[in-house]
């Protein structure tokens, strides 16, 4: 009994006396974080006395520094030293020390000495440059790092060290080198390695010149090395020098015999960049020399998609380009046929019809296409629905209203519950508008514009304002019919009939709401029509006297669009974006003016 608790009053005897210097270490630290530094010094050296800790060294010094007090300091390290002669890194500290004591010379005797004569291993070389680099003695741990590459023979040490210290000085060509000497050394590196490089880009024309000049010699020195070809290539494109960035990545595909991910790859973030010529190109490389790859059916898809994308971005909508990706989609379906290509039959029948007023060729083939209608997949029902519902649009164009209505009102019941067939009830409700049955049309939109699940409920609701402000108990509704018939014969492409129609309505009711109205529909027409200066004078009119009504935001923002797009006047289409936040914060358009307002102002 009395053995046991003997052992048991020992354990307690030991725990209290392991106890008692943690919590005088954690009391120490506590004193030092709150800047008491002569109680921490305090604890500490009597710590220190008990064990000789590397912190309780970095401590004491700390505390004698935060005292000002550089001369106890030093004469503490000297005890350090002696006291444990094999620790490198204590006579640094040293130098340090009497560098702020203001010993200068000394000091860098002492650095001198401590390099050429003390440090004998990497593992020195490695402990003492970081301390040097960490107090921000970039140039003397340079020193201590390449001493100790010619001291130990070996020219590819220290590279990930000496990078960083060429980088935080602006040397970015040096930073490089050694950046590439660490991947040369070990390749698993390489994407931190490659991050590094690209990271330094952008600080300035001088930088990226250097990193471009030393990509460029290890290139030519190792042109069978992929990584070093990957930073290049991806260095071209941060840069966004997108030419040379297309180069490299066909060398690359062409030298290690890739079956073109990359460039088509490259080929979509050069659509994302708005380079639409050479995002083009890239997809051309594909289809001229990869045939056969999972990327060569896609590329012609893609590259008629391009061409969509870069038409509508224009301000007019650029007509060249859609002749493009019409001619594109065609490539594609002559290529591979029209089985598993809807979607390029429909979006070449789109263009064409809405774009190029090109009506029989695309009625035709939709006809074909919609032919099969017994045992359709969900997938091919919804298909067989969208060529319908652009069948019934190209008949009102061709001014068939019976046939077109049928299709509507088949669409609009077999597919209620359904995007299409929402559609296709506006287009019966648009049609009733148009012939001047307002009250009909009025009954087909209120089912589509409360249902906001439907992406049409917005067109619906615009168009049931329109009736409604223009249909009030006081007024007729001849005006409203005038109007709607000049939007039909808008519709139909035929403009300078929709023109005299829309004139004759200003002379006949000139204080009429409908005068924003008549404005921006005439814009429009001048900006199919590309009749730019007709376009921006009837925009300034809507500016002038109807800019808090609908169309106010959409005429501004279209007058900052074309001298942006059109006129290339970057100063004033800015100076219209920033009108355009100001004057309509709330428009739908905001997000797309203040990105473009950045991509103006990083431009410039």
């Amino acid at each position: 009994m009395y053995k046991l608790l003997f052992s048991i009053c020992c354990l307690l005897f030991s725990a209290a006396l392991t106890a008692q210097p943690e919590a005088e270490a954690a009391l120490a630290e506590q004193y030092f974080i709150d800047k008491e530094y002569d109680s921490a010094l305090e604890l500490y050296e009597k710590l220190y006395k008990k064990e000789t800790k590397d912190l309780y060294v970095m401590r004491i010094m700390s505390c004698y520094e935060g005292n000002r007090k550089f001369a106890d300091a030093i004469l503490f390290m000297d005890k350090a030293i002696k006291k444990q002669p094999d620790k490198v890194i204590y006579p640094v500290m040293k130098a340090a020390l009497m560098e702020k004591n203001g010993d200068i010379e000394p000091a860098e005797l002492l650095y001198q000495e401590i390099m050429t004569k003390k440090l004998r291993q990497e593992s020195d070389f490695a402990q003492t440059g970081s301390y040097l680099y960490k107090l921000g003695k970039l140039e003397m741990a340079e020193a201590f790092y390449l001493e100790g590459r010619r001291k130990l023979k070996n020219d590819e040490l220290f590279a990930d060290e000496l990078a960083a210290i060429y980088d935080v000085q602006g040397l970015a060509g040096k930073a490089t080198r050694e950046y590439l000497k660490e991947y040369y050394f070990h390749r698993e590196s390489y994407e931190n390695m490659s991050l590094a490089i690209i990271n330094m880009t952008g600080n300035g024309k001088k930088s990226d010149t250097e990193i471009e000049t030393v990509l460029l010699e290890e290139t030519d020195k190792s042109p069978g090395d992929l990584g070093i070809r990957q930073i290049l290539f991806e260095y071209y494109v941060l840069i966004k020098n997108f030419q040379e960035a297309f180069i490299q990545v066909k060398s690359i595909d062409k030298f290690f015999g890739e079956a073109g991910e990359r460039v088509f790859k490259f080929a979509e973030t050069l659509r994302n960049n708005k380079q639409y010529e050479l995002s083009n190109k890239a997809y051309n490389y594909i289809i001229e020399n990869k045939e056969g790859t999972p990327y060569y059916k896609n590329a012609f898809l893609e590259k008629a998609v391009t061409g969509e994308i870069k038409a509508f971005e224009a301000v007019p909508v650029d007509v060249v380009a859609i002749q493009e990706a019409v001619k594109s989609y065609g490539e594609l379906i002559n290529q591979f046929g029209k089985e598993g290509y809807f979607d390029a039959i429909y979006r070449r029948a789109n263009l064409q019809v809405f774009f190029l007023n090109e009506l029989d060729e695309p009625l035709k083939e939709l006809r074909e296409v919609t032919k099969e209608t017994s045992n359709l997949r969900t997938q091919q029902r919804d298909n067989w629905a969208k060529a319908k519902l652009l069948i019934a649009d190209i008949l009102v164009m061709q001014k068939d209203y019976n046939n077109a209505k049928l299709i509507y009102t088949e669409l609009a019941e077999a597919f209620k519950d359904r995007q299409t067939g929402a559609l296709a009830k506006f287009r019966l409700a648009q049609m009733a508008y148009y012939r001047g049955e307002f009250e009909m049309s009025q009954g087909l939109l209120s089912a589509i514009k409360d249902n906001t699940s439907n992406d049409i409920s917005n067109d619906a609701i615009q168009l049931s304002l329109k009736i409604i402000d223009n249909t009030g108990l006081d007024s007729t509704t001849n005006a409203l019919a005038m109007f709607a018939a000049a939007e039909l014969l808008v519709y139909q492409r035929l403009y300078e009939p929709a023109m005299r129609v829309m004139d004759s309505l200003a002379y006949m009711y000139p204080t009429h709401s409908l005068t924003d109205e008549i404005y921006w529909a005439k814009a429009n027409i001048y900006l199919k029509k590309n009749e730019i200066p007709k376009a921006l004078e009837l925009l300034d009119k809507i500016l002038e006297k109807n800019k808090e009504d609908i169309y106010g935001d959409d005429a501004l923002y279209t007058k900052a669009r074309l001298y942006d797009y059109n006129m290339k006047d970057t100063e004033t289409a800015l100076k219209y974006y920033l009108e355009f936040l100001t004057a309509y914060p709330g428009s739908l358009f905001s997000v797309e003016v203040r990105k473009r307002i950045r991509m103006l102002r990083k431009e410039g």
